[in-house]
C-alpha cells in the first residue's frame, strides 16, 4: 500500500504511524542494541539507502591500514595549509534558483529524508526547501507547477503537525497568505508557520503527493546531548555498519545529532554550499561543492588521530587524509586530537541527484564514525556558523 492510499484510508491513524516512526527514527540511538530496528530498517528502505550500501561498499580496514605513519606524518607537516596554498571558501549567498527545466520525477516511495541541498522533483510539481526552523517552527520552500492544474496550497494540505497524549493537533500550523495558489509554469515561495515551537513535522499533501517532511536538525531529549561541550564520554548511537573485518562504525543520520562509543563522539552542525570548484582532493563535477562542520571530541586519555576519511556524494567517492585539506587552513579537520580535548573542522563533498548516496566515512585510531544523508543537513551561510 502506497502513501496515498494510507492516507486515504485513515489519516488520523497515518499521521499517529508516521509520527511515531519519525520518534523511533530519532530515539534510535537510545537503544544499546548493535543492531537496526526494523522500524529503522524501514525507514531507510528507499533511494536514500544508497547512502548506506555505497558506504558500506567503501569501508574496510585496508582503508586504515593504508594511511600509514608516513601519511600522518607528512599531515603534521601540511595539515595547517599555511602559505600560498590556503585557499578562501566562497560561500553561496543562497542555494541555485529553482527551475521548470525537464527532469525526471523521484520515485513515489523515495522521499523520506528530503534533500536540503537539491530539489526534489515529482509529476506535477517540483520544490526546493529554503528554510526550516523549529523554535520557532518555520518551513520557507520554494514550489514549481509542471502540471496541467493549478496547485492549490493551504492549511489543509500543508502543515506542521504535532498531537498531544491523546492523539489531538497541537501544533497551530499556519500557510502564510493561504490560499496560495500557483498556476502551471509558475514558480511561488510558500511560508508555513507553527505557533508550537516543538513541532518539526511537516505534512505535504497536494499534487498528488502525500509524505511528511522532516525538520533537518535532530531534537535532542532532555537527557541527551544537543552539542559537543565537554570530553564526557557518550555511548549513544543510531544504526551501525561494520567494514569486512566486523569493525563498527556509528552513523548519526541528521545535523545535530551526538553520537559516540565511549571513546569518541562525533556531531555534524550543518552544510555549508559554497562557489568553490574544487577543494583539496574534491571538486564539484557537474553539480557545486558544500562542506559539512564536523565537531569530534577525544574522551580518553589517548592521543586520538584521524587516518583517513571518506567524502561520498553525488556518485563521487574520494578518500583522503586531513593533511590533504591543507587548503582549508585552520578551517580543517586536525590530523590528531589530544586526549579531552574537543577539535571541529570542514569536510567537502560533491552536491548533485539527491537519489545518489550522501554520506562522510571518518576512520580514526578510537573507531570508525557515519555521518550519513549529509545533503538532508541543515544549510548554513555562514563559515563562522
Amino acid at each position: 500500500m502506497n502513501w496515498s492510499e494510507i492516507m486515504k484510508h485513515d489519516n488520523k491513524a497515518f499521521k499517529v504511524a508516521i509520527v511515531l516512526l519519525c520518534i523511533a527514527i530519532l530515539l534510535s540511538g537510545c537503544s544499546s542494541n548493535n543492531s537496526i530496528s526494523n522500524q529503522e530498517e524501514a525507514a531507510n528502505t528507499h533511494d536514500l539507502g544508497n547512502t548506506a550500501s555505497s558506504l558500506e561498499e567503501n569501508i574496510s580496514e585496508g582503508n586504515i591500514a593504508e594511511a600509514g605513519e608516513a601519511v600522518i606524518a607528512r599531515e603534521v607537516a601540511t595539515e595547517k595549509g599555511m602559505g600560498d596554498d590556503t585557499i578562501e571558501l566562497i560561500p553561496m549567498a543562497q542555494l541555485p534558483e529553482l527551475t521548470l527545466e525537464p527532469q525526471e520525477p523521484f520515485a513515489q516511495d523515495y522521499v523520506i529524508r528530503t534533500p536540503t541541498l537539491t530539489p526534489v522533483y515529482h509529476e506535477t510539481f517540483r520544490y526546493q526547501i529554503r528554510e526550516f526552523t523549529r523554535n520557532p517552527s518555520r518551513l520557507v520552500i520554494d514550489i514549481g507547477n509542471t502540471g496541467s492544474e493549478t496547485l492549490v496550497i493551504n492549511d489543509a494540505n500543508f502543515y506542521f503537525s504535532i498531537l498531544d497524549a491523546e492523539g489531538n493537533e497541537i501544533a497551530g500550523s499556519k500557510v502564510q497568505g493561504a490560499s496560495v495558489s500557483i498556476a502551471p509554469g509558475e514558480i511561488k515561495r510558500v511560508v508555513v508557520t507553527a505557533k508550537n515551537p516543538d513541532t518539526g513535522l511537516v505534512f505535504l499533501e497536494f499534487g498528488g503527493q502525500n509524505y511528511p517532511i522532516l525538520c533537518p536538525y535532530f531534537h535532542a531529549l532532555p537527557h541527551e546531548e544537543s552539542d559537543i561541550v565537554n570530553t564526557k564520554p557518550c555511548d549513544r548511537h543510531g544504526y551501525v555498519v561494520y567494514d569486512d573485518k566486523g569493525n563498527p562504525y556509528y552513523c548519526a543520520e541528521m545535523a545535530g545529532e551526538v553520537i559516540g562509543n565511549g571513546e569518541a563522539k562525533i556531531m555534524a552542525e550543518g552544510v555549508l554550499p559554497v562557489e568553490n570548484g574544487k577543494i583539496g582532493p574534491v571538486d564539484k563535477g557537474d553539480g557545486f561543492l558544500a562542506l559539512v562542520k564536523v565537531k569530534i571530541a577525544n574522551t580518553t586519555d589517548e592521543i586520538m588521530t584521524i587516518d583517513k576519511i571518506l567524502s561520498d556524494g553525488a556518485g563521487e567517492s574520494v578518500t583522503f587524509t586531513p593533511g590533504d585539506l591543507a587548503v582549508l587552513g585552520d578551517k580543517g579537520l586536525p590530523s590528531t586530537i589530544k586526549p579531552h580535548t574537543i577539535a571541529e573542522g570542514w569536510i567537502p563533498f560533491r552536491v548533485g541527484d539527491a537519489r545518489e548516496g550522501f554520506g562522510i566515512v571518518i576512520y580514526t585510531s578510537h573507531g570508525g564514525f557515519v555521518l550519513s544523508y549529509v545533503n538532508t543537513y541543515r544549510v548554513v551561510y555562514d563559515i563562522n556558523a
